[in-house]
């Protein structure tokens, strides 16, 4: 019984605890409710991969790149009032590996005029020790 305190306690030493993916996944997620519910559009676009590859895939349309996409979110949401209060429900988030996850959820907006709400798929993957969403699929 000692000998495998000792040996438990070496091996929490050696390979100390870290974060569970899935916490930090959440955090990115739900920073960006918070950044669209502040309306800083360029805060909430931080949990995305700062890239010219990053996909977004939402009306039937596909959009490449960053930029191109927070400049979208910035005409289609110009104010608060558009922007109304979103709010993110995750369902499910699956490993795929040590460096990628499937996220799956619904979002919701509240708008003094209509809800609308919908479904997301995101790939999110650690790039540069950060984890990131690469390809956002987001429908009504």
């Amino acid at each position: 019984m000692v000998k495998n305190a000792w040996l438990m306690l070496v091996l929490l030493l050696v390979f100390p605890a870290q974060a569970v993916p899935t916490d930090e996944i959440t955090k990115v997620i739900t920073e960006q409710q918070d950044a669209w519910n502040r309306a800083d559009l360029d805060a909430y676009m931080q949990g995305y991969w700062h890239n010219d590859k990053v996909r977004f895939v939402s009306g039937n349309k596909f959009r490449y790149g960053w930029e191109e996409t927070l400049a979208a979110y910035k005409k289609n949401y110009p104010d608060k009032a558009t922007l109304g209060t979103l709010k993110f429900t995750i369902n499910e988030i699956k490993m795929l590996s040590n460096y990628a996850a499937l996220v799956v959820g619904r979002w919701e907006l509240t708008r003094a005029k209509d809800q609308p709400s919908g479904v997301f798929t995101l790939l999110v993957e650690k790039i540069d020790d950060k984890w990131v969403i690469t390809h956002d699929h987001t429908s009504d």
